[in-house]
This record gives structure tokens, sequence and C-alpha cells, in this order.
């Protein structure tokens, strides 16, 4: 039996230049846990630093399709692309 206050989270890391050590996979998170708690579980397990508050500012995370922000709480299964903001002129 799954329980139903933890979430099943895949992580697809585009943007890798942002994420340096960090890996994709699979995480386990529970209900209401934010894309920065995420990254700090991923950032544990790959026993890697948590990107400095400088390179957080680039990062645009997608959750199931859907734009939101680091501090975003997640409530359901879903897969999660951190990916480089567009920049430029």
């Amino acid at each position: 039996m799954t329980d139903p206050y933890m979430l099943t989270i895949q992580v697809k890391l585009v943007a890798r230049e942002l994420t340096p050590g960090l890996e994709n996979g699979e995480f386990r998170a529970k209900s209401g846990a934010t894309v920065r708690d995420v990254l700090a579980l991923c950032s544990a397990r790959c026993e890697a630093a948590f990107p400095s508050d400088n390179l957080c500012r680039f990062m645009y995370p997608l959750y199931n399709g859907k734009p939101l922000t680091l501090d975003s709480p997640l409530s359901e299964d879903g897969t999660l692309h951190i990916c480089r903001v567009a920049i430029g002129g």
C-alpha cells in the first residue's frame, strides 16, 4: 500500500550547468514539499552541493508541464523539469 502523504517525483535536470553534480532520478517527498525541498533531496542523494542562490535565480521549474517557483508546494505525483530561464536581448 502506498502512503497517501508521500509523493513520487521524477526529476529531470535539463539545465545541467545550474545543477552541477546532481543527477536525474525518482524521489519520494512529503505532500506539500516544495521544489526547493526536492532539489535538496537530490543534492543529499548525489552528495553534491545545493545550487547557490545565484544559480537558483536562473532556474525555471516545470511540474507536470506547468510553470511554478522554487517555493511552490507539490501535492501530486509527477515530473519536475529544471530548465534554464531564457535571457538575452
